[in-house]
């Protein structure tokens, strides 16, 4: 009966989530929506499917009883082995999810891709994700049981590694590839003309559309990932221009900044809940409240070193190199929440738009 529970949570969620998914692809293909749009709603659909799936599984206990099934304890320390079995299961229903959405998402990017691949891809990213969670939630419970504290200590330690491995990270979750003596020159070259110094640089399996580029790891180690779409489809001033946007961010610590902001947050809320002062509640209300605060300000102020990265870009190869830089790959890049009041970007539109009211403004 167990296995029964558990194997119709996997199927069933995984249907229910690949069904809404080709529904809502189609729905916004019908409506001609850009493909960023496409892309953002594609990816909520396949998280929500996922979180779907943790929470069945959990409410019947469908993990615990499966370990029973086969003779094994379901208490500490064995009741790790059945967060495993749902961490894979979540994997596997996000990946089906996503591939409901497959055939609708081929035609709107207009690429040839075998469905098989994208699946294979899919899950390897999935797979990391739920790893990463799975880590946070086991070493979380060995600090509360071993050392008896509130979990502080392991959330700064995983903070401490997102910073410290961050581009390993990216290599585990995406395919990477070392660029070949030819590619590594044109890159060596516009990264010099953008001002931007990297350790190493790695090329991402772009699948003929994606525009992605991204600088990670810490200082003094940093590697830049793009993809190599993006360096077969835009000529040298477009690429160089989009370095240089990457250099401003380097320069003004833009994610070593949202790192600190979302830790820092987060050590609040644990502080609320182990140590409280002045109750549970009240001490959970002031803790959130602050970190809230904090959140608001971080969030505030990487748009605003975001927008001062663009000016360095500008000041360094023109406004107008810049801001039809971003334009031209504005469909392809993926900028996830930009935009919104949850994100620690700004739109993309809005960066184009303070680029061209400057270029405008430094005419007249």
């Amino acid at each position: 009966m167990a296995l029964v529970t558990f194997a119709g949570a996997l199927v069933g969620v995984s249907l229910l989530g690949a069904g809404w998914s080709r529904l809502s692809a189609g729905f916004h293909e019908r409506r001609d929506s850009s493909i960023q749009r496409f892309r953002k709603r594609v990816r909520s659909n396949w998280l929500y499917a996922a979180i779907l799936f943790v929470g069945v599984v959990w409410w019947t206990n469908a993990d615990r009883a499966l370990l029973a099934a086969v003779g094994l304890p379901t208490d500490w320390p064995w009741s790790i082995l059945g967060w495993a079995l749902v961490g894979v299961g979540a994997a596997v229903v996000a990946t089906v999810s996503y591939m409901g959405a497959f055939p609708v998402a081929r035609r709107v990017r207009g690429v040839d891709i075998g469905a098989g691949t994208v699946a294979a891809k899919m899950f390897r990213y999935h797979l990391v994700i739920a790893a990463l969670v799975f880590c946070v939630v086991t070493v979380i419970e060995v600090e509360f049981r071993v050392l008896e504290t509130s979990g502080l200590l392991t959330l700064f330690a995983f903070v401490a590694a997102a910073y410290v491995f961050s581009a390993p990270l990216v290599g585990v979750s995406q395919t990477t590839a070392v660029p070949d003596d030819a590619t590594r020159e044109r890159l060596d070259r516009l990264c010099d003309r953008a001002g931007l110094s990297v350790a190493r640089i790695r090329l991402l399996d772009g699948g003929g559309h994606r525009s992605d580029h991204l600088v990670r790891g810490p200082l003094g180690r940093k590697t830049l990932f793009l993809t190599d779409s993006l360096l077969d489809r835009y000529d040298d001033e477009t690429v160089s221009a989009l370095l240089a946007v990457d250099a401003g961010r380097v320069a003004r610590y833009v994610f070593e900044l949202r790192l600190f902001t979302v830790g820092v947050v987060a050590g609040l809320v644990f502080v609320g809940v182990a140590w409280p002062p002045f109750g549970f509640a009240l001490s959970f209300l002031v803790s959130a409240g602050i970190g809230v605060i904090l959140f608001v300000t971080g969030e505030y102020a990487s748009k605003r070193l975001i927008y001062r990265g663009d000016e360095a870009a500008a000041e360094r190869l023109g406004r107008a190199a810049v801001a039809d830089a971003l334009d031209a790959t504005a469909d392809e890049v993926d900028t996830g929440r930009a935009g919104s009041r949850l994100s620690f970007e700004p739109s993309l539109a809005s960066r184009i738009e303070r680029l061209r009211d400057g270029s405008e403004a430094g005419e007249v």
